[in-house]
């Protein structure tokens, strides 16, 4: 999940607006903080570096071992979030996934003993994964997978994230979508506070731009044909419809969904968008 921004106590109409300009201070400043910090940390890796093991990694916080993912490697199927509360990681891969999928694949390489390489273009060095992930007591798979399947290579580049950048799966469970993209992309996006419109989206999805949306603390208030939003969680933008006024979405927790929402939902149960540069 997003990291929770502080909630004010205000009531009324008037108290509403106060609360949002207040989450979007706190939003704006904490992901200047991330960014200075990621900045720093990926720099200090000299490109030549050795490529970093996931040996030695903890299953995590919903895991008890791992076992060998024997499952196929299917990069046509979409990224799944498991239980882990990752969803700035799985939504960017959601978001890239649905644009430009290519790129994703470009960042993994096969190896001959069963491991994959990953170079993430916003990390220092490569690091290599090997396919067995984190399983619960009954040993199910239980962080993110191919929609439909396996951990695959979804479960494979969520893991090379966990070792290289967070330092394990539990402290993934914190961080802004927009840091997800750049750490797949190597590339800067825009963080927008002021919520676009269906045409804006509609422009930039025929510019190839991934695009993520995130809720608020206060989103499970907000109705939606898929129940209420969840709070503080990140979804990718796939589409809008400019005449209706519709936006379009997935949600990793469910990428095959698509959920459909009015301008009004848009404006009120989401606080932050983040689009990132042409990908073709």
């Amino acid at each position: 999940m997003s990291t929770p921004v502080p909630e004010a106590t205000a009531h009324g109409q008037r108290g509403a607006r106060v609360r949002l300009r207040t989450w979007r201070r706190s939003l704006t400043a904490l992901a200047g903080l991330l960014g200075r910090i990621r900045v720093t940390s990926s720099s200090s890796a000299s490109p030549g570096s050795e490529t970093t093991s996931s040996q030695g990694l903890a299953p995590g916080p919903h895991a008890v071992r791992f076992a060998q993912d024997r499952g196929p490697w299917r990069p046509s199927a979409r990224p799944r979030q498991g239980r882990l509360g990752d969803c700035w990681v799985m939504a960017g891969m959601l978001a890239v996934h649905e644009t430009a999928p290519e790129r994703l694949r470009a960042l993994m390489t096969r190896e001959q003993d069963g491991s994959v390489t990953v170079r993430l273009p916003g990390a220092g060095h490569p690091v290599r994964v090997d396919r067995m992930m984190p399983v619960d007591a009954a040993g199910v798979f239980v962080y993110g997978r191919q929609d439909g399947g396996g951990p695959g290579w979804a479960g494979v580049l969520e893991k090379a994230i966990a070792v290289q950048v967070a330092g394990g799966y539990r402290f993934l469970q914190r961080g802004f979508g927009r840091f997800g993209l750049e750490l797949l992309l190597g590339e800067r996006g825009r963080m927008l506070l002021a919520m676009p419109t269906a045409g804006q989206i509609e422009a930039w999805r025929a510019e190839h731009r991934a695009i993520l949306a995130s809720t608020h603390p206060l989103s499970r208030r907000v109705r939606t044909a898929h129940g209420p939003l969840p709070p503080n969680h990140v979804f990718a933008v796939i589409g809008a419809e400019p005449v209706s006024g519709h936006i379009l979405l997935r949600n990793p927790v469910n990428p095959g969904r698509v959920l459909r929402v009015d301008a009004r939902t848009f404006r009120r149960g989401f606080i932050s968008v983040d689009v990132t540069g042409p990908l073709r």
